[in-house]
């Protein structure tokens, strides 16, 4: 894998010694017509790692939505080895190929991400990332601030994790299937026992060639700052910038694979002020470039975030009793004077207990969260093709964020609690103010 290429190439080629097909079944078309699914993998922005290394064993799919991993009709794409990839790499526009499935004409409704078990790989079998250190586990994560720790993996990941699609396969062509595997939801920290768990948050989506394009300051680059396109607060891509000895590469970003629409564009980095640009207008098959002046050295555009000059922490716990816990996390969001609410920070959370040796004893029923925000107002400027953004403070909004629980039971529609997270601007006593909100899914439904 070439290292620090805008796309990385390494199709597997889709013959008997590359891949295992199963019989593809459970309401698939009878029909002895094929086409192909390519498979490919992309990331969004970690949070506070240099690198997180996962190793993906294969990718099993199937024509029903309902099916169980242990029935039949399953066809998998199985890589010759177990291949070990920094998520970290899968930015900016960056795809690692994983390989091309031959399939009967049909709709694919399910897949299954399998990825290798710390405890069972043989790392004999790895195909190790260059860049990784092939004595550790297979999935660990390497810390910016230094260190590393192996990922844990949760029961019930052996049969793959579980993404719904539609994804039709139609005669003699080519489907593609692309994962946007998010490495910051993804890697867990399990309260203060100081274990990390692999959870993995995988999309399916389009492969397409709109997006958006732009620089931050060079200074920013290893501030751990975030940039995402939003709709309604949800965060539709991210990535972080480009980190480069090459001056005219540094502080670059793209956000690709982006579906022709309108978005607010979100800058964040902890100890930082906000900065949000509304309704950047992506248009299809362009990539639009917020340096609008491309004759001009510099990028016009290039986005400088101020330091934050009062931050709070917004804490608390989510408590659920039931036996088996869902996916859980929590987000911080802010709406705007003129009507977006945007993300500003989200996690996911972990109710898994370890004992000293850091050996997974069992599952509690509270986890906590804690986020530090700017409390400062954030920085607003409507998009615009033909000029400079014209940032001003959004001061009607100063330090006011919404934290949301949401609980999501597999193949059920998610649960969410709100409560206000609203700091004092004027705040002047000693450390951070402090607003303390519990979430409890108790009677929610059960996963």
């Amino acid at each position: 894998m070439r290292k620090g290429d805008t796309w990385i190439q390494s199709t597997l080629a889709a013959t008997c010694a590359a891949l295992l097909v199963a019989a593809c079944g459970g309401g698939g078309d009878d029909s002895a017509a094929t086409g192909t699914l390519r498979t490919a993998m992309t990331d969004a922005p970690s949070c506070g790692y240099d690198n997180v290394f996962v190793t993906v064993d294969r990718i099993r799919v199937n024509n029903s939505a309902t099916v169980s991993p242990d029935s039949g009709g399953w066809s998998e794409l199985v890589l010759d080895q177990p291949r070990q990839i920094d998520l970290l790499d899968l930015q900016n526009g960056v795809i690692e190929e994983l390989g091309e499935l031959t399939l009967p004409v049909g709709r694919i409704q399910q897949v299954r991400f399998v990825l290798v078990d710390n405890a069972t790989a043989n790392p004999a079998d790895i195909d190790f990332d260059p860049d990784a250190d092939p004595t550790r586990a297979p999935n660990h994560v390497v810390f910016s601030a230094g260190g590393f720790e192996d990922l844990k993996t949760p029961s019930g990941q052996q049969s793959g994790v579980k993404i719904n699609v539609g994804i039709d396969v139609a005669e003699g062509q080519v489907a593609d299937l692309l994962i946007d595997f998010d490495a910051c939801k993804s890697v867990v920290e399990a309260g203060s026992s100081g274990n990390y768990l692999l959870k993995p948050v995988l999309t399916a989506i389009p492969r397409l060639s709109s997006g958006v394009r732009g620089s931050v300051a060079d200074a920013l680059v290893p501030e751990g700052i975030s940039i995402s396109l939003q709709q309604d607060g949800e965060v539709v891509r991210a990535t972080a910038p480009i980190e480069s000895t090459d001056l005219a590469e540094n502080g670059n970003f793209i956000l690709a694979q982006v579906e022709p629409g309108t978005y607010d564009l979100v800058f964040t980095a902890p100890g930082f002020i906000t900065k949000v640009v509304t309704d950047v207008v992506v248009p299809e098959g362009q990539l639009v470039n917020l340096d609008f002046d491309t004759t001009t050295p510099g990028d016009q555009n290039e986005i400088v975030l101020l330091p934050a000059t009062l931050e709070g922490d917004a804490v608390g716990t989510v408590t659920n009793t039931d036996d088996v816990k869902p996916a859980t996390f929590v987000e911080i969001t802010q709406t705007l004077t003129e009507g977006a609410t945007v993300l500003i920070t989200s996690a996911q959370l972990s109710f898994e207990t370890f004992d000293s040796g850091g050996v997974m004893t069992g599952v509690g029923d509270t986890a906590g969260y804690s986020f530090t925000l700017p409390v400062d107002a954030p920085e607003v400027a409507p998009y615009t093709a033909t000029g400079v953004f014209n940032f001003s403070a959004d001061t009607g909004v100063e330090g006011e964020y919404t934290a949301m629980a949401i609980s999501e039971p597999v193949d059920l529609t998610p649960v969410v609690q709100m409560a206000a997270a609203n700091f004092n601007p004027n705040f002047a006593g000693t450390g951070n103010q402090v607003i303390t909100n519990d979430f409890d899914f108790s009677s929610s439904p059960a996963p």
